[in-house]
């Protein structure tokens, strides 16, 4: 399971990303500085889930339990990492691509040596009034760009019901007028008594080994060079060691 939410502001954008995995799942490295682009590292795939670069363009990806894979497909063996993608994706960008560079070039890519995937793309432009997110899902055939409310949520266990739960308790901490960077927080840190199915999970098997918070905003325009950057911060919570990190640029 994992759960993606996200703030959109006035000069940019805030993304939160509960990242949940098997225990015996080798720990993440902390997001560091990789090029052009801020991210942890899974050390068992090589590749990351999250990450934002220094133009402000960020990717999410999570996984696509309820796919189609086609019967008696034999490649399982020769799967390149999902973790790879984002990595790749980012290596590809600069910063004068257009907005939906990423999108371009996720649909010139062999997706045939992933496994299904979906995946959030959030423009360097992105604020509340500009641009917009991007959310794909590759089921192993077909990649679609679909039309999806937040919060994103995925799960290999009782997903229909967990995604109704999630979004019931978005819709209780999240004012849709009026959100604030806090009731994100508060929705990403939520428990349930039923803790397998809460936001920040906990199940014998499983939970949420981290918490991700990426802020991306314009600064104010530099008077002698006329020109406008990016404050770009990555927060990262390691559930497990508990322990945060930050980094930026």
């Amino acid at each position: 399971m994992c759960t993606l939410s996200y703030l959109l502001t006035d000069n940019g954008y805030e993304l939160f990303f509960n990242r949940d995995e098997q225990r015996t799942r080798p720990i993440a490295l902390p997001p560091t500085e990789h090029e052009n682009a801020l991210y942890p590292v899974d050390p068992q795939g090589n590749g990351t889930w999250l990450a934002v670069n220094k133009q402000g363009v960020s990717l999410a990806l999570l996984n696509f339990y309820q796919a189609c894979v086609p019967i008696g497909d034999d490649r399982e063996q020769t799967f390149v990492s999902r973790g790879q993608l984002i990595p790749h994706l980012m290596a590809a960008i600069d910063s004068t691509e257009r907005n939906d560079s990423a999108s371009t070039l996720l649909q010139a890519l062999d997706l045939t040596i992933y496994q299904p995937f979906q995946l959030a793309i959030f423009p360097r432009n992105l604020t509340k009034s500009t641009a917009e997110v991007f959310f794909y899902q590759w089921d192993g055939k077909n990649l679609k760009l679909t039309k999806q409310q937040q919060p994103f949520t995925s799960s290999g266990v009782n997903f229909a019901y967990i995604e109704k739960q999630r979004k019931n308790k978005f819709k209780e901490l999240v004012c849709p007028k009026n959100a604030t960077r806090e009731q994100f927080k508060s929705f990403h840190l939520s428990q349930e008594n039923e803790g397998s199915y809460s936001v920040n999970m906990e199940r014998f098997d499983a939970k949420t080994v981290s918490i991700s918070h990426i802020c991306v905003e314009q600064s104010k325009t530099c008077v002698v060079h006329q020109e406008r950057h990016k404050l770009i911060q990555f927060n990262y919570f390691d559930n497990i060691k508990r322990q945060q990190y930050s980094c930026r640029f």
